[in-house]
């Protein structure tokens, strides 16, 4: 609160990790506002969405290169990667919902409750249109008198550990673990080599 004329006092939320806990490799907020937690959470999610997409785009591009005889194999891990942007995007969304039911207590809580909510549509309207700028100035605001929200970026384990989640969800999802195998079966067979 070094920058700000505010003598309001703030409930105890820091950026040391005092005010946090590690519970099963996850950096979770302690109970001192479950905005922050609710905050860490969907930004995990999102993070995890957008490197899944990534991988999707990749094999989509190899899925379009590859030979006929080859195209299957890179469809079936094309199709999982699809399924499991789809999951993460889904646990970010299911997270957004939960924006009205999370009571903030304090500052930072209700700047992590506009962060999601600006930070959910700053891929879908134009950030220039009402309201967009505006909200961005109330935040830019907030952050001013609140102070930095205590974040830190999940570690490459926990979302290479996400990311093998949402996989093994999405494969299941689509029923692809049996076809994947039928598949390797079927092209043995059509290349004239006996499965075993």
């Amino acid at each position: 609160m070094a920058d700000s004329d505010n003598s309001t006092t703030l409930p105890s939320v820091t950026h040391g990790r005092g005010q946090r806990q590690m519970a099963h490799g996850v950096d979770r907020f302690d109970e001192a506002d479950p905005a922050l937690a609710l905050l860490q959470g969907w930004l995990r999610a999102q993070h995890v969405s957008h490197v899944l997409c990534r991988l999707q785009q990749r094999l989509e591009r190899r899925v379009l290169d590859a030979a006929a005889p080859d195209a299957m194999d890179k469809k079936v891990g094309y199709s999982i990667a699809c399924q499991a942007e789809v999951e993460a995007t889904t646990a970010a969304l299911k997270l957004q919902d939960k924006i009205p039911h999370v009571k903030a207590r304090s500052l930072l809580g209700v700047v992590a409750k506009l962060e999601i909510i600006a930070g959910a549509d700053r891929d879908i309207d134009d950030p220039t249109d009402f309201p967009w700028p505006h909200i961005a100035s109330v935040l830019d605001d907030l952050k001013k008198i609140a102070g930095r929200l205590p974040l830190e970026r999940p570690e490459r384990s926990v979302v290479q550990g996400d990311c093998r989640r949402y996989q093994a969800l999405a494969a299941d999802k689509v029923g692809l673990k049996k076809q994947t195998a039928d598949l390797h079966l079927g092209q043995l067979a059509t290349i004239g080599i006996k499965s075993e």
